[in-house]
């Protein structure tokens, strides 16, 4: 069953039969790994003494140098910016035409934050052991350091996810617009306002270097992006059959690259 076809005048296809189970796997998959992050070993207190802020590289540095008295409201507000910004695709239903087609929508915004889900566990945490910037710093609590998730710093998922709603968002409002033209880069540079806040408190939270927000930015705006993209009808007729018949019979095909 498709939700699209190319003559409905519609602008995604969604295939429910096989999209909706994929998608159910995709969250098992990230709980599964959720729970393998938080049985991750912890540093002890020889290896957290050993580290110096002062060999983290020029770039990174200066996120281990943040005032621990910032960490909680930075925290919070990390926290509340994430979640305020996944629920940004909802603005989405105050256009008649989109509304109509929420379904699919929603669908592929599930797709959307079930891959950026899985990408951040299976490309990002569990492969690498990155230490968290606070763990540098001497002014944060021992036992703090001591605690879970000090390995889990590359890559941001707060700026992942939310970097795939927002660019979601406009990614797809702007398919829905074609007449906006190059205007719906205005919509993607907003887009990049939600992430840029996440990231930025995550790093006055020293929980995340510069670089592990810039990469999970980077991450959240191409699965918000290409997932909406790969499901878009193609509108454009790119090929011609042309059947012929004589001392040969066939078909030719005449593709269209433009």
């Amino acid at each position: 069953m498709q939700a699209q076809n190319a003559g409905s005048g519609k602008v995604y296809r969604v295939n429910y039969k096989w999209e909706v189970p994929a998608t159910i796997a995709g969250y098992a998959l990230n709980s599964y790994g959720l729970g393998l992050l938080r049985d991750k070993s912890r540093l002890d207190a020889a290896t957290i003494l050993e580290l110096d802020r002062d060999e983290i590289w020029a770039f990174d540095r200066w996120a281990a140098f943040q005032n621990p008295d910032n960490y909680e409201n930075a925290q919070l507000i990390s926290d509340i910016g994430m979640n305020a910004a996944l629920v940004l695709p909802a603005l989405l239903a105050f256009d008649k035409q989109i509304r109509k087609d929420w379904l699919p929508v929603l669908l592929i915004y599930l797709e959307t934050q079930s891959v950026g889900g899985n990408l951040y566990l299976w490309l990002g945490t569990m492969p690498n052991n990155r230490i968290r910037p606070y763990v540098y710093n001497p002014g944060f609590d021992m036992n703090m350091k001591l605690g879970g998730g000090t390995r889990d710093s590359f890559f941001s998922g707060h700026t992942s996810w939310t970097a795939g709603a927002s660019f979601f968002t406009a990614k797809v409002y702007s398919d829905y617009h074609p007449e906006l033209g190059n205007k719906k880069y205005w919509l993607f540079a907003a887009a990049l306002v939600p992430p840029l806040f996440v990231g930025y408190s995550r790093m006055r939270a020293s929980k995340h270097f510069p670089t592990d927000t810039i990469t999970g930015l980077v991450i959240g705006a191409a699965t918000g992006i290409l997932i909406p993209h790969l499901h878009k009808i193609n509108k454009k007729k790119n090929y011609t059959l042309v059947p012929f018949v004589g001392e040969y019979s066939g078909m030719a095909i005449t593709l269209n690259l433009k």
